[in-house]
């Protein structure tokens, strides 16, 4: 009976491999794998292929082997050896988890960053330092508030560039006068307020701008940044995203939860990785969704025109319905390969690019207030 009951579930596996192999395409792949956390670098096409073959491979043996499936104390024996591939896997993923993120990178986000009660991990404020980024020596500076700034100190009366995001924006691996902020507040001849930092989900860049807004006295123009990659990241680890649409209208921001046991395995955390849901999907472009028009709402509201850079390779259904739908401002500029930086990030001449796309829309939008 129990080997009845083995061959049973082989055969299952079997066909669950093949219905993949079948089912899942480059369109499938691109929505449940790659889109979610897609930044700069698009994830190599040869990963469906080779993973479309491994599943039917794999298929293919566990049909073979069914007929040979053992009996007795030698079925007992093989049970117990795949339960204990279980717990020598997830040591085995939790290690090598570790060692995904680059060293420098980690040892980057450490000396730059702090907790905040508010803001979540930012910017530390008030530092003056080199840091080692892609070979070259960084200098960032911060002031009080965790904004990154030039030698100049932020002066809220004067008429201002407002930038929020996440890396790219904060210019994360380029010296302040390369970001595309710098670039665009020299050519414009604004004062750059920069409440970008690394790692920023929308929804953190959201509560930034919300605070900063109403003490400056001429915002001029407020620029965003979106990526397929800040869909997974608006889960921040959570079964939801941390932003969601409030009730009485706008944004509601939901308290972490802490991590069950299950969340914290290297196999959940291996899945998370590996696949997102429809419906997952379809609640994290929700919560971009909300937090994007709340944030032109909130540039609008101080007569100042909000405009979105548009990056990563973004699909043409993901901006019908984040940008096009609501009518929102967007500017789509894809940075080649050959101007990133060893860790992803838009090196000097992709800085420039992005300026360059820039600020024709901001010439305009401003012009036309």
């Amino acid at each position: 009976m129990f080997r009845r009951l083995a061959q049973a579930a082989i055969v299952l596996a079997a066909l669950a491999l093949l219905a993949f192999t079948w089912h899942c395409d480059e369109a499938w792949f691109d929505r449940h794998v790659f889109l979610p956390q897609q930044f700069f670098i698009p994830a190599s096409r040869g990963i469906i292929f080779w993973s479309r073959t491994m599943a039917a491979a794999s298929a293919s043996i566990l049909l073979l082997l069914v007929p040979f499936l053992p009996r007795g104390a030698s079925a007992r024996r093989l049970l117990v050896a795949v339960l204990l591939t279980l717990p020598a896997a997830e040591v085995l993923l939790r290690w090598r988890m570790g060692r995904l993120i680059r060293p420098d990178l980690l040892t980057a986000m450490d000396a730059l960053t702090a907790s905040h009660p508010r803001y979540g991990i930012t910017l530390a404020a008030s530092i003056d330092r080199v840091q080692p980024l892609s070979g070259r020596p960084i200098r960032f500076r911060t002031d009080g508030e965790g904004r990154r700034i030039s030698d100049a100190a932020v002066d809220p009366a004067l008429p201002s560039l407002v930038f929020t995001g996440e890396s790219t924006v904060a210019g994360f691996g380029l010296q302040w006068e390369e970001s595309f902020p710098a670039l665009l507040g020299a050519r414009l001849h604004l004062q750059v307020i920069n409440l970008a930092s690394p790692a920023y989900r929308a929804d953190q860049s959201w509560l930034r701008l919300k605070d900063a807004l109403p003490r400056l006295e001429h915002p001029v123009a407020v620029i965003g940044v979106f990526m397929p990659g800040l869909v997974g990241r608006s889960f921040a680890g959570q079964r939801h995203p941390r932003a969601r649409p409030s009730p009485s209208g706008g944004v509601e921001i939901v308290p972490p939860e802490p991590p069950t046991l299950l969340q914290q395995s290297g196999m959940y955390r291996l899945w998370r990785h590996l696949y997102w849901s429809d419906a997952e999907v379809e609640e994290g472009l929700r919560s971009l969704a909300v937090v994007l028009r709340d944030m032109a709402a909130l540039a609008n509201a101080r007569g100042a025109p909000c405009i979105f850079l548009v990056t990563g390779r973004t699909p043409q259904w993901m901006l019908r319905e984040l940008f096009e739908a609501p009518a929102l401002d967007y500017v789509v500029v894809e940075v080649p390969e050959k101007e990133l930086l060893a860790e992803g990030h838009p090196g000097p001449a992709g800085s420039i690019r992005i300026a360059d796309a820039l600020e024709a829309r901001l010439r305009t939008r401003i012009a036309n207030r």
